[in-house]
C-alpha cells in the first residue's frame, strides 16, 4: 500500500497479448527487452510511460528504436551507457547495478554477484558519472536483478538493503532527481509442489518489504517510485495443457 509502489511484469515470461491485456487491467506496468516485445506491449495497450526497456548488450539501432518510442531505457554496462549517450544525448537513462548478491534455483539463472556479466559494479561509479556528464544524461532510475526462482526471501531483501544504502550514500548528489528504484524479481514458484515443496511466502515477504521501504521513505523523503519484477510468477501457474488421445499416443 506504499504510495509509488508498483509491479513491473517481465513480458519475456509470456508475451501472449490476451494475458498482457489482463495484466494491464490488473494495474501492472511492463518491460521489454527487444523490438518485438515492445511491439507486443503496445499491442496490448501499454503506453510509453507504462513500459521500461530493460535489455542486455543490444545494438545501437535497437536503442534508437526504443528512444523513438519514448520509453525509459535501462542499460547494464558502461559501454551501453556510452552508446545510449551517443544515441540520445541529454536524455534520461536507467542503470542496472550489480549488488554483489545472487540467488536462484540454478547457477545459470543467478544474475548478480562476482560470476555474472549483468550490471555495473559500484566500483565503476566514477566512470559512470563521467559518461553521464559527457552526454548530459539524466540518471532517472536504477535497478538490479539477482536471479530467478528464489524460494527464500532473505537474499532478495539483502540486495534491496544494498540498493537503498547505495542510493542514499554513493548516489546522494543525484538522489533528489531519482524517479524510480526497481528491485528486480525472480520470485520463485514450486516446480516440485507434488513433492510438497513449500511456496514462497508472499505475505511474509510483502510485510517485510513494506516495513523496509516505508521506514526508508520516512528517513530520506524519497518521492519516486519503487518497482518489483515478477515475471514467471505471474503466468507460470495460470495455464493448462490440452491434448487429444491421438496426440498423446503419438508421444508414448
Amino acid at each position: 500500500s506504499l504510495p509509488g509502489f508498483g509491479v513491473n511484469y517481465s513480458v519475456k515470461a509470456n508475451t501472449n497479448p490476451v494475458l498482457l491485456r489482463i495484466i494491464r487491467e490488473e494495474g501492472l506496468v511492463v518491460d521489454a527487452m527487444s523490438p518485438g516485445e515492445l511491439y507486443m506491449d503496445q499491442l496490448a495497450g501499454f503506453t510509453a510511460d507504462e513500459i521500461l526497456y530493460i535489455s542486455n548488450n543490444i545494438s545501437e539501432d535497437e536503442l534508437r528504436n526504443a528512444v523513438r518510442h519514448g520509453v525509459l531505457i535501462s542499460v547494464d554496462s558502461l559501454s551501453q551507457v556510452e552508446t545510449l549517450g551517443r544515441v540520445n544525448p541529454g536524455g534520461k537513462v536507467m542503470v542496472r547495478f550489480n549488488p554483489g548478491i545472487g540467488a536462484g534455483h540454478h547457477a545459470k539463472v543467478v544474475t548478480a554477484g562476482k560470476e555474472t556479466k549483468f550490471g555495473v559494479s559500484p566500483e565503476l561509479l566514477d566512470d559512470l558519472f563521467a559518461i553521464l556528464k559527457k552526454y548530459d544524461l539524466h540518471l532517472a532510475g536504477i535497478n538490479q536483478h539477482i536471479g530467478s526462482l528464489f524460494m527464500e526471501p532473505d537474499s532478495y531483501l539483502n540486495a534491496i538493503d544494498f540498493l537503498l544504502h547505495f542510493v542514499q550514500t554513493d548516489l546522494a548528489d543525484l538522489f533528489p532527481s531519482l524517479e524510480l528504484i526497481d528491485f528486480g524479481g525472480g520470485l520463485g514458484i514450486p516446480y516440485h509442489k507434488y513433492e510438497n515443496q513449500p511456496r514462497l511466502d508472499m505475505e511474509a515477504l510483502g510485510t517485510r518489504l513494506h516495513a523496509k521501504l516505508s521506514a526508508w521513505v520516512d528517513e530520506t523523503g524519497y518521492k519516486g517510485k519503487f518497482f518489483i519484477e515478477p515475471g514467471r510468477y505471474v503466468t507460470a501457474e495460470c495455464g493448462v495443457l490440452l491434448g487429444t488421445g491421438g496426440l498423446l499416443r503419438a508421444y508414448t
